[in-house]
């Protein structure tokens, strides 16, 4: 028997092996092709999967994004951050960015996400 999952699949039409335990055959529903499901008898087949392949499958984006995440999203969606005529509470350096998301539910405002372009502080105010 083949060594890896080859006994899955029709050498012919590279289709999915139907397993038809009545008959005791594993056949191919497009080309009839088959083999003894004896053949299979005490194979093992193991797969692995990580968080990633599960969000791929799933198309699932993660609750928190990376930085470097959130900042390609706002780039494709063709948001800039606008600047705010305030301080930064951290190193008082003039003119903050800002960006906005509907967090909360949709009766209730905004938040706004801050963030100081000379030292990376960020906070965020809910409106």
């Amino acid at each position: 028997m083949a060594a890896s999952k080859d006994w899955m699949f029709c050498p012919l039409t590279g289709s999915l092996l139907t397993l038809d335990a009545a008959s005791g055959v594993a056949r191919c529903p497009i080309s009839g092709w088959q083999r003894k499901l004896e053949e299979l008898d005490g194979s093992v087949t193991l797969s692995k999967s990580n968080i990633q392949d599960f969000r791929r499958r799933y198309n699932l984006e993660p609750l928190v994004k990376e930085k470097k995440r959130e900042d390609e999203l706002l780039e494709q969606q063709g948001r800039s951050r606008a600047t705010v005529d305030d301080d930064c509470p951290k190193c008082g350096n003039h003119g903050m960015e800002y960006y906005t998301r509907q967090l909360r539910s949709a009766d209730e405002g905004q938040t706004i996400f801050y963030e100081c372009p000379n030292c990376g502080y960020k906070y965020q105010h809910n409106s």
